[in-house]
C-alpha cells in the first residue's frame, strides 16, 4: 500500500493548505481511479497568486479527461499553459505569469507511478539507499508553463517496492538540503521522514514537500521493529 504525507509553508507559517501543495485522490468517476499530487512554483514575481488557481485546474482537467496517467497529466499541463499564455497575452510584459511543478499520479490499487515535470521543478526518487534527484533536463521542459508557445513535461515512471520513497519539493528545499541530509532523511519511517524534511525546510518562508511511501499492508517496512 501507499502512505502518502505531506507539509508546506506560506508567509513563514506551517498550514495545512498552501497554493503550491495539492492532493487530489480520485474521487471514483473514471473506470481506473488514479490519484494525483503536485507542487507548483511560481517562476515569475507575482506568478504566487496563481498557484492555487494552476493547480486546482491541472487537478480538474486529469481527473474529468483521461484516458491513460500519462495522456491525462499531458493533457491537464497544456490545458494550464494554454490558461497562463492566454493571461500573459493579455498582460503587460512585466505582469507575466509562469510556474513550474512537478505532478504524480497513480492508481490506487497499483504502486506503478508516473512523475511529469516542467522546470523549475523537483523530485527525488529513494530506493534500497539509492537516492535519485530528479529536475527537469530536456529542453522541452526547461521553461515555465506560459512564458513560450511550445512545451513537453519530462516523465518517469516508477514502480515502487515496500521501502520505496517519492518525494515532490520544492526547488528552493532541494537546493537547501544537501544530497547526504536527503538520503539520510529518507531512509528513515515514512512519518519520521517527513519530520526530519520539515526540520530541515521550515527556516524557509515559502516551500512545499509531499513524500509517497511504499509500505507493507500492516503499515510495517523493511527492517522495522516487529
Amino acid at each position: 500500500m501507499l502512505w502518502v504525507g505531506q507539509f508546506g509553508i506560506a508567509d513563514g507559517e506551517a498550514r495545512e493548505k498552501t497554493p503550491w501543495l495539492g492532493a487530489f485522490p480520485d474521487s471514483g468517476r473514471s473506470e481506473e481511479p488514479a490519484d494525483l499530487y503536485l507542487v507548483v512554483e511560481p517562476a515569475t514575481e507575482g506568478s504566487a497568486e496563481f498557484c492555487e488557481e494552476l493547480k486546482v485546474a491541472i487537478c480538474d482537467v486529469f481527473h474529468n479527461d483521461r484516458l491513460s496517467l500519462t495522456g491525462g497529466l499531458l493533457r491537464a499541463l497544456k490545458t494550464a499553459h494554454e490558461n497562463l499564455r492566454e493571461w500573459n497575452r493579455r498582460s503587460m510584459k512585466d505582469h507575466r505569469v509562469a510556474a513550474g511543478v512537478s505532478c504524480l499520479a497513480g492508481r490506487a490499487d497499483t504502486r506503478e507511478m508516473y512523475l511529469a515535470q516542467v522546470a523549475p521543478a523537483s523530485a527525488a526518487h529513494y530506493s534500497n539507499g539509492e537516492l535519485l534527484s530528479l529536475e527537469p533536463s530536456l529542453p522541452d521542459a526547461s521553461e515555465p508553463l506560459g512564458l513560450y508557445d511550445e512545451f513537453w513535461p519530462q516523465f518517469s515512471r516508477f514502480e515502487l517496492e515496500v521501502g520505496d520513497r517519492l518525494l515532490l519539493l520544492s526547488p528552493g528545499l532541494a537546493r537547501l538540503i544537501r544530497q547526504e541530509e536527503l538520503a539520510a532523511a529518507l531512509s528513515a519511517p515514512h512519518e519520521e521522514a517527513l519530520q526530519a524534511l520539515y526540520r530541515l525546510g521550515r527556516s524557509l518562508p515559502n516551500c512545499a514537500a509531499l513524500l509517497v511511501a511504499a509500505i507493507g499492508a500492516s503499515n510495517q517496512e523493511p527492517g522495522a521493529d516487529e
